[in-house]
């Protein structure tokens, strides 16, 4: 069953669409809503909607506007989603043939915030929710081998997470000569993305599945060293948008952080080395 907030949303913005183009033939949901761990305040809505054919400028404006309503009459809850043709699905990102996508509130049409990857195609897959229009049962009969998957998270920890590690050892330093400058909400938002983010994409390459980032974290309590613990728990904590806390120190936890990046980093690397 569906969050409440969720299927508000989302029955708005089908009911928007309809009335407005026969263009979309379904709807389907991947992301922690379909993981079963969309947590209500913190989580936002990703979205696939198939399309019968390439979008017109008719059927542009009829999206536009039907965003537009749902945002007007739905603001609580973010969404984020992409318009594709049944042909595109579990296919990889091409500039020559960009998505029409819903982004930071806003209409693109040159395939800005795109989640085509192996991650998205692979929850489709296996756990998609359809919330408007017929089933594509044989739409999603494509393929993300385990390797793909593998391929695509270890690019993604040595490129985009690494930098995440660079930028938060400079913030140490910095903080070493003005404490001040570690402020409390600023860190909590890093704890969170950073250690879930990292630890999700741990879990794929060790168990070659998928989780959302709170099951990421609480698998991670049974076999990362209990040293990292406190960073972990406190990381869904902040998911979970509880208030409880294990550090009082933000320089120590700013450290833990960095360490926890650091191990997740080196053995997600030992594990594909071990792979290959």
């Amino acid at each position: 069953m569906l969050h409440p907030s969720v299927e508000r949303k989302m029955s708005r913005l089908a009911s928007c669409l309809q009335s407005r183009t026969s263009i979309i033939e379904s709807i389907y949901l991947y992301g922690s809503v379909a993981l079963g761990d969309y947590i209500d305040g913190t989580s936002d809505i990703d979205f696939v909607a198939i399309v019968r054919e390439k979008l017109s400028e008719p059927d542009l404006q009829a999206i536009r506007e039907a965003h537009e309503e749902t945002e007007q009459e739905c603001p609580e809850v973010d969404i984020m989603g992409m318009y594709v043709r049944a042909h595109e699905l579990g296919q990889p990102y091409n500039e020559e043939r960009t998505p029409v996508t819903f982004y930071n509130k806003q209409v693109h049409t040159n395939g800005h915030g795109a989640d085509m990857n192996p991650v998205t195609w692979w929850i489709l897959k296996h756990h998609g929710i359809r919330v408007y229009g017929s089933e594509q049962a044989m739409t999603f009969d494509y393929d993300i081998p385990s390797q793909e998957l593998v391929t695509y998270v270890i690019g993604n920890l040595n490129s985009y997470w690494s930098g995440w590690m660079e930028r938060l050892e400079q913030v140490q330093a910095a903080a070493a000569l003005d404490p001040s400058l570690l402020q409390t909400q600023l860190l909590d938002e890093a704890v969170e993305w950073c250690a879930l983010g990292m630890l999700r994409q741990l879990y794929t390459l060790s168990e070659h599945g998928i989780r959302s980032k709170v099951q990421a974290g609480q698998h991670a309590l049974t076999f990362v060293p209990e040293k990292w613990h406190c960073v972990i728990q406190e990381a869904i904590w902040i998911k979970q948008l509880r208030s409880d806390r294990h550090y009082k120190d933000n320089s120590e936890r700013l450290s833990d952080l960095i360490g926890l990046m650091r191990y997740i980093h080196e053995e997600a690397n030992r594990i594909c080395s071990d792979l290959s």
